[in-house]
């Protein structure tokens, strides 16, 4: 299977027997800080993204409500079967019904690093993005 990084990120996935769940938080921890990844998706170079503007909306209590109006979405590469992509542009793809949606996926279940470091290190898994026109 032919698996294109569209992020500008690496993808490193841990097994779940490496993290501990909070339930507080609700997020997933490392037990150990210094675990590796077993597995790591490197970004190809090719990022795919959505052209936005922003329109002020309103003013509610004197803060200002904005709208994220999408001008522009980058085309999915038809050559590979995976293409990992942010939230914000499976969302779009989603709206738009862009061809080849059914390759898009996104990073499913983040791990985070530590408590005291709530900084996010990678995944569990993928998230097939699914569409209304799909068959689950």
């Amino acid at each position: 299977m032919k698996i294109l990084n569209a992020t500008p990120h690496v993808i490193n996935i841990f097994r779940k027997e490496d993290v501990n769940y909070d339930e507080k938080l609700r997020k997933y921890f490392l037990i150990n800080p210094e675990q590796k990844s077993y597995m790591e998706i490197q970004p190809c170079g090719i990022l795919l993204n959505v052209e936005t503007k922003l329109e002020l909306k309103q003013v509610i209590n004197g803060i200002p409500i904005f709208e994220v109006i999408p001008v522009k979405i980058d085309k999915i590469p038809a050559k590979h079967d995976i293409v990992i992509v942010s939230n914000m542009y499976a969302n779009y793809a989603l709206q738009f019904q862009i061809p080849n949606i059914e390759k898009l996926y996104t990073i499913s279940q983040p791990v985070y690093i530590s408590r005291e470091n709530p900084r996010p290190i990678g995944c569990l898994g993928l998230n097939k993005v699914i569409s209304a026109h799909q068959e689950m």
